[in-house]
C-alpha cells in the first residue's frame, strides 16, 4: 500500500465517520490516527492490494456502525467487522497461485444468501464465512461466577449447583450451532466437485470454549454424539461445511480499541508470529480438505494435533472452576 492510498483510506473513513456520528472508534480515527485506526487501516489497504475495492468497503461498513451513543450492541458489531477484516486479509494474502480472483459477499443464485467471500483459483473455489459471537455479557459473567460448564452433558447442571459455590456460567453452545447452520444455509448454493467450504469463528482467549462444543465426546457438534437433533431423532449435521477454524482474536481487538499493552502483538490487527499460539483446525462434515497454503496462513493446527496436548486450553473442559485468578470485568472503550 502506497502512502497515497493510505491517505486516501483515512479520508474516506473520516468522510464516513462525519456521516455516522457518534462511533465508538473516532477517537482512534481522528487522533492521529492513533496506533488501533492505524492498523485497521494497513489491514484493509493491504486486503486492497490483492482484491481491489474490498477493503475499501469493509472499512465502510466498520465506520457506518455507529450513531447511538456508547451502544455495546454495536460495539460488538464493530467486533464481528474487525473479524471479517482479520480473516479476509489473511485469505487474500494467501500465496494463490496467478489468476486467483476474489469477490466479497457474492450470491450463488440472484437474491441468495451471502458469505463473507468466494476466491476463485486454479484448482477450484473456496467460501468462507466469518462468525463472531456476542461475548461481552458472557466475559462479564465468567470473569465473576466460580464455575464454568463450557458444553453441555459433561457435568451435570445440578451436580455443578451441588458445590454451592455460587452462580455458574453456562456454554456458548447455541450460538455455534448457530454459526454452523448459517454457515450450510449460505454454502450450499456454491456446492459442487471443485468448492471447499470455511467457517472461520473468532473467539476470545478462552478457546477451549468453541472446542469444547464442538469436539467433545459426550455431545460435540461435530461428532456423532451431538446434542443436536432433527425431528426424526437423527443427528443434525452440516453436510456442506467442509472445515472450521477457530480462531482466538477478539481480547486483541478488545484490548488495542482500549489502548491497552497487547502481550505478544505489535497492533490489534497483528495475526501473530510463527511461534505465537495457534488456532484451531476442525474438519467438519463435507470432508473437502482446505488448501495448505491457507490452513497455514490462518496459523492453524488440528484440534487433535499432538503438540497441543501439553496447552489445557487447547482441550474439551467438562467444568471450569475459578479460583481468583481473573480480573474485574471492564465495559467497552
Amino acid at each position: 500500500m502506497t502512502a497515497g492510498d493510505y491517505g486516501a483510506l483515512l479520508a474516506h473513513a473520516w468522510l464516513r465517520l462525519k456521516k455516522t456520528g457518534w462511533h465508538w472508534f473516532n477517537y482512534h480515527f481522528y487522533n492521529g490516527p492513533r496506533p488501533f485506526a492505524d492498523s485497521i487501516l494497513r489491514a484493509c489497504g493491504s486486503i486492497d492490494d490483492r482484491a481491489a475495492g474490498i477493503g475499501t468497503s469493509l472499512l465502510d461498513e466498520l465506520c457506518s456502525i455507529g450513531g447511538r451513543e456508547k451502544d455495546e450492541t454495536q460495539y460488538e458489531q464493530l467486533l464481528q467487522k474487525l473479524a471479517e477484516i482479520l480473516v479476509i486479509e489473511r485469505i487474500v494474502q494467501s500465496p494463490w497461485p496467478e489468476g486467483t480472483t476474489f469477490e466479497h459477499e457474492p450470491a450463488a443464485v440472484p437474491g441468495g444468501p451471502r458469505p463473507e467471500l468466494l476466491v476463485r483459483h486454479a484448482a477450484g473455489r473456496l467460501v468462507v464465512e466469518v462468525k463472531t459471537p456476542s461475548l461481552l455479557g458472557h466475559i462479564r459473567a465468567r470473569a465473576i461466577n466460580p464455575i464454568q460448564l463450557p458444553y453441555r452433558g459433561g457435568t451435570q447442571l445440578e451436580a455443578a449447583r451441588s458445590l454451592g459455590k455460587g452462580p455458574i456460567t453456562l456454554p456458548r453452545d447455541n450460538p455455534v450451532r448457530d454459526f454452523l447452520r448459517d454457515a450450510e444455509r449460505k454454502f450450499t448454493g456454491f456446492r459442487d466437485g471443485a468448492t471447499t467450504t470455511l467457517l472461520v469463528i473468532v473467539w476470545d482467549d478462552f478457546i477451549y470454549e468453541p472446542i469444547s462444543v464442538l469436539v467433545n465426546p459426550g455431545s460435540g457438534l461435530l461428532t456423532n454424539q451431538t446434542y443436536s437433533q432433527l425431528p426424526d431423532g437423527t443427528p443434525e449435521t452440516f453436510p456442506n461445511v467442509d472445515a472450521v477454524v477457530a480462531i482466538r482474536h477478539l481480547d486483541y481487538f478488545i484490548q488495542g480499541s482500549r489502548e491497552a499493552r497487547l502481550p505478544d502483538r505489535q497492533t490489534a490487527m497483528d495475526f501473530g508470529a510463527e511461534g505465537a499460539l495457534p488456532n484451531v483446525l476442525f474438519q467438519a462434515h463435507g470432508g473437502r480438505p482446505l488448501p495448505d497454503h491457507v490452513v497455514n496462513s490462518l496459523r492453524a493446527v488440528p484440534h487433535d494435533h499432538p503438540g497441543l496436548r501439553t496447552f489445557a486450553e487447547y482441550h474439551p473442559q467438562d467444568m471450569v472452576m475459578w479460583i481468583n485468578t481473573r480480573t474485574p470485568p471492564e465495559d467497552a472503550p
